[in-house]
């Protein structure tokens, strides 16, 4: 838990150490090879936060998923695998992305009845062939069989997040009034309502780009408008979104923002 601490702090080196000198020599000693599992997860976590990933998939692959096969523990191999979907699709290697979660991930949250770990699984699968450009199987796979999910378990955060990415569909498509539609009219209201403030910026910087590529009567305004709000409260929030959103105000010419008027002096 120490570890976690100073990772959640992004003081990776020193809780790597941590795991690696003190943790898991003490499950070896002990013979707990699930709590050693569990660990190397952690180490493999932080060499995905440096960008290691070959020695990321090495770990899960080697070191964790023989554990929780010998363990029978379908579920912790189910996401590892996962897991390792993750940097197969982060590497562009998107046909053996597809097959781990297709064949070996999704079966396993079906067998077990778990309709969450299962939406979320397909939300990846779609992410896939919309990387490829399968835009439809994407559009189908999003509204057909994770939108339910999410209204079922009345997550309405998840549902927004789906919806804002069903969005992102229409707007590949071109589709740019449909898009905007979903994004002002059902996803930025549930932001409202929860006071997520990450995602009412990032969905509100999502509409002005969308404005901007329409380019209709007062859209360049009104996201310009958006963009300033959403840029303060990324500033007010200490995000790294500012500088991005800042990026795009300046190449719109729009940023930095005018200094206020300086007064004319009084006539003698």
């Amino acid at each position: 838990k120490v570890a976690d601490i100073y990772q959640a702090r992004g003081q990776l080196d020193e809780a790597l150490r941590i795991l690696k000198e003190d943790c898991l020599p003490a499950f070896q000693t002990l013979g707990d090879i699930r709590s050693r599992a569990v660990t190397l997860g952690k180490v493999a976590d932080i060499y995905q936060a440096r960008g290691q990933l070959d020695e990321e998939l090495r770990i899960r692959q080697e070191d964790c998923l023989p554990v929780y096969l010998k363990l029978g523990d379908i579920r912790e191999r189910a996401m590892t695998l996962g897991k390792i979907a993750d940097i197969y699709q982060a590497r562009g290697q998107l046909d053996e992305a597809l097959r781990i979660r297709q064949e070996e991930e999704l079966p396993v949250y079906q067998k077990l009845g778990d309709i969450r770990s299962r939406a979320l699984t397909l939300g990846s699968i779609a992410d896939i062939y919309q990387a490829r450009g399968q835009l439809d199987e994407a559009l189908r796979i999003r509204q057909a069989e994770e939108l339910p999910v999410y209204l079922k378990l009345g997550d309405i955060r998840s549902r927004a997040v789906t919806l804002g990415q069903i969005a992102d569909i229409y707007q590949a498509r071109g589709q740019l009034d449909e898009a905007l539609r979903i994004r002002q009219e059902e996803e930025l209201p549930v932001y409202q309502k929860l006071r997520a403030r990450r995602d009412l910026l990032v969905c509100e910087t999502k509409i002005a780009m969308t404005l901007l590529l329409r380019e209709g009567p007062g859209d360049r305004e009104q996201a310009v408008m958006l963009l300033n709000k959403a840029r303060a409260d990324a500033a007010q929030m200490k995000l790294p979104d500012a500088q991005r959103i800042e990026a795009i105000l300046g190449q719109l010419g729009e940023f930095p923002p005018p200094g206020p008027r300086k007064k004319s002096p009084p006539a003698p």
